[in-house]
């Protein structure tokens, strides 16, 4: 038996058994499936029983319906698969089915519409144009003087390898 899981703003869920060949949805206490919650309008959509499955029509509610995260035109057909998801104003819902969805083709891949800019100025300094932060660079003493002595400790180990090499040999009288 088919089924409507829904999921409220305050997280409540509720589960209705679909069992009429019209189910009509909305905040109206006349309504077969109420809704209680702001976003849903009083009278919002209908499901009706086609061959098995469910047929989700807008009614031209005020916050509008999406099936599967796509707008829906109000009173426009949309047939229910097993596991498409619907939004009702701010309220989310689930389609259960018995009959196994049909495969679905591909959306077709939008193309955006290019156009040129009319003027282009870079900006001043690119740090907006970035969206990392830049490091600062933290001054520390101790790592500079550390720096410091061990250059000057390689100066005197050079100077004193310098010196050694320009030493010479003491002259000694010969014996012979």
């Amino acid at each position: 038996m088919p089924k409507l899981n829904l999921i409220l703003q305050d997280g409540s869920e509720q589960s209705h058994e679909l069992i009429d060949d019209v189910i009509s949805i909305g905040r109206a206490p006349d309504n077969v499936m109420q809704v209680d919650d702001p976003s849903v309008s009083s009278r919002h959509c209908t499901l009706s029983l086609v061959d098995g499955d469910y047929v989700f029509r807008d009614l031209g509610s005020t916050n509008g319906s999406r099936v599967n995260g796509k707008d829906v035109a109000p009173e426009t057909d949309h047939r229910l698969q097993s596991t498409d998801t619907l939004r009702l104003g701010k309220v989310e819902a689930t389609y259960e089915s018995e009959n196994p969805a049909e495969a679905r083709p591909l959306p077709e891949e939008d193309t955006p519409e290019l156009m040129a800019a009319a003027e282009s100025a870079a900006p001043t300094n690119f740090q907006n144009a970035s969206p990392f932060q830049t490091k600062k660079k933290k001054k520390n003493p101790s790592g500079v003087a550390v720096m410091s002595l061990a250059a000057v400790a390689i100066l005197a180990f050079l100077f004193a390898v310098l010196q050694i090499l320009n030493l010479k040999a003491p002259d000694f009288p010969s014996v012979l």
